[in-house]
């Protein structure tokens, strides 16, 4: 079995009297594809915002390769190795998408502008965005999603957070992004941790599941596992979901 990667302990969050996260466990394996769903609601973002700094937790720690970076601010976290993929892109309008890279790259390492921009050419190739030179507001919604996976790899994660990568695309779209999660995980080696609604995705490509909801975990294990349990269909999938699994 793979080492444990990262591990989040008894995490709780509250936003005054409102509990968003309720003692929740989790460990993610070095090299894994990990899915976590749930509900609207079900505290999945606010997760992956404590463990990449967004937020702190009100009690719980999170530990990354056996290091405790509770509390640790976005940008350090970023430099230990874990980047995050946001539902609605965040670009720079005003930059070209080969800008927006580069400047992610120089942000993250003492490489001059030349050799950034190499770089920054060879990861937006890399998932696929052909218009380098245009500006975020001249391109598409996969486009943009490209742009910011592309950002994301230029910090060179060894974890990557992803969030609703599949929002808003049309059934081909989401294919061809399926595809590119996979080459992320397997060509260059970065564990995902994925919150993603289009079931059909998470079935076919997460290797193990674990569903939050109204902050509490109430499954983990492996899609097709989990999606026969009596609470994660109650709360979230419904019946049609599970027949068609």
């Amino acid at each position: 079995m793979a080492d444990i990667q990262l591990e989040c302990r008894e995490i709780w969050k509250r936003f005054g009297g409102f509990e968003a996260l309720k003692g929740v466990d989790l460990e993610v394996r070095d090299g894994e594809i990990l899915g976590l769903i749930g509900p609207n609601g079900a505290g999945k973002s606010t997760l992956l915002n404590i463990i990449n700094g967004v937020y702190a937790p009100t009690k719980g720690k999170v530990f990354f390769d056996n290091h405790e970076i509770t509390g640790k601010k976005p940008h350090e976290i970023c430099r230990l190795g874990i980047a995050r993929v946001f539902q609605i892109p965040r670009p720079f309008y005003e930059m070209s998408c080969l800008d927006n890279v580069t400047t992610a790259i120089m942000f993250n390492s003492n490489v001059d502008t030349v050799k950034a921009q190499k770089r920054a050419l060879e990861l937006l190739e890399f998932v696929g965005m052909k218009y380098p030179e245009r500006k975020p507001d001249e391109i598409t919604l996969q486009d943009k999603r490209r742009v910011e996976l592309a950002r994301a790899l230029a910090c060179e994660p060894k974890l990557l957070l992803v969030d609703e990568y599949m929002a808003g695309l049309n059934p081909s779209e989401i294919q061809e992004a399926i595809e590119l999660l996979k080459r992320v995980n397997v060509e260059l080696g970065v564990t995902l941790v994925w919150v993603e609604h289009v079931m059909p995705a998470i079935m076919g490509l997460a290797e193990r599941v674990v569903v939050l909801d109204h902050g509490i975990k109430i499954a983990e294990g492996k899609p097709e596992e989990v999606v026969r349990v009596k609470d994660v269909i109650e709360a979230y999938l419904g019946s049609d979901m599970v027949m068609e699994a």
